[in-house]
Parts: structure tokens; C-alpha cells; sequence
């Protein structure tokens, strides 16, 4: 019995409409995965000197206004929220190790705090720096809210340069210690000094010098 059917390589051959099988419509979709999973957006924020040079994958920018910088992941990613804070201005030099250790002390104080440890990293762009993490309870939700803080100088400002990523805690045996982290690094590596251009004054209009008067 004769068969009926096409072969698949002359259907894309008799329909040239379909781009040899569409393969600019799968190119188009995946390079949008691509841009998708790689970032796309970049982030200034001139009030706390920095940019983003990408929003990484996984993150939204949530809030962009005044000293207020916040990205969040969505809530099937077991959500999280990553903020941006300065330290106060200081006239000496900045001592990451003394403000790590006092990281100690704030955890400690908040309800149920539990520290649990700070390490140094390596190949963050903008240079030195340390995490700190804890665990406590959000008295608002009630929540346990795990904290991992990333601790650095500011680039162009005498003071430290706080990124706070919070999330909740994960189940016993979960491991998602590293998973976390890396997610923080992945914001750290896009972390750019924001150089705010200045802009001077226009020059005041010279006003005329009073004339004297003569008698009449």
C-alpha cells in the first residue's frame, strides 16, 4: 500500500513561510530565555552611590526611590527581599572586621537571635568584604526570618556599604545555606560605584554699581 505521507524535509521545503521549520521564532525565543535568565536591567540609584549594572536572574526590582533600593525573588522561589542600607559617614577609615563583629551583637538582640557566623569574600568587584548571618523572629508576621549580610566599603563614600538579603528559613536539610549565598554574590558582582556628575552653579548676573547722584 502507497503511502500518503509527506516527508517532514520537503513540508519545510513547500512551505517556505515557515523559515525551514520556524527556526527564527525558536531563535527569537531563545535568546529572550537567555536575556531573561541573564539579566537585563540596569539599576541606579544616586541617593546610596551605586548602580546595578544588571538586575540578576531570579531578582525584580520591588522599590527604587530616595535611599530606598529593594529587589525581591517570587514567592516560588521561596521568596526573599535584598536591600541596600549606608552606615554612618565616618572621619577615620572604615574597620570592616569591628563592624562584622558587631553584627554579632545586633542579631543576638533581636527576638529568638541566633548568629551564626561571618566569613570573608573574594571576588566581589568593589573589594574587600564580609557576610554575616543570623536567624530570628520577625515580630510583625512572627516568622523566622533567615539574614545574610554582605559588609563592604562604599566605593566613593567614607562609610560602610550594607546588602541585607532576608528570606525565610528554610526546613531542616533543606541546604540551601549555599544556595543563598550565591544568590547574594550574584547581586554583589553587579554592584557598580554610581559617580554623580557635578553640575555648578550658574553664574550670578553681575548687578550694576549705583551711580552717584549729582545736585541739582
Amino acid at each position: 500500500m502507497r503511502s500518503n505521507a509527506v516527508p517532514a524535509i520537503l513540508l519545510c521545503l513547500a512551505i517556505p513561510t515557515l523559515a525551514a521549520c520556524r527556526p527564527a521564532a525558536e531563535d527569537a525565543e531563545e535568546t529572550a530565555a537567555s536575556e531573561r535568565e541573564a539579566g537585563a536591567e540596569r539599576v541606579e540609584n544616586g541617593a546610596l552611590g551605586i548602580a546595578l549594572a544588571r538586575v540578576p536572574a531570579g531578582f525584580e526590582v520591588d522599590v527604587n526611590d530616595g535611599e530606598e533600593l529593594v529587589l525581591v525573588r517570587s514567592a516560588e522561589d521561596d521568596g526573599g527581599r535584598l536591600t541596600f542600607e549606608l552606615g554612618t559617614l565616618q572621619t577615620a577609615g572604615v574597620n570592616l572586621v569591628d563592624r562584622v563583629w558587631a553584627e554579632k551583637e545586633r542579631v543576638e538582640a533581636l527576638p529568638e537571635g541566633e548568629y551564626r557566623g561571618q566569613n570573608e569574600l573574594a571576588g566581589v568587584p568593589l573589594g574587600t568584604s564580609f557576610t554575616s548571618r543570623g536567624r530570628f523572629r520577625d515580630e510583625e508576621s512572627g516568622q523566622r526570618i533567615e539574614e545574610y549580610r554582605a559588609l563592604l566599603v562604599h566605593p566613593t563614600q567614607n562609610r560602610v556599604l550594607i546588602v541585607d538579603y532576608e528570606y525565610p528559613v528554610p526546613p531542616p536539610g533543606e541546604g540551601q545555606d549555599q544556595r543563598r549565598l550565591e544568590e547574594l554574590m550574584l547581586v554583589l558582582e553587579q554592584l557598580e560605584p554610581l559617580h554623580v556628575e557635578q553640575i555648578d552653579p550658574p553664574p550670578e548676573e553681575a548687578v550694576p554699581a549705583p551711580q552717584p547722584t549729582t545736585g541739582t
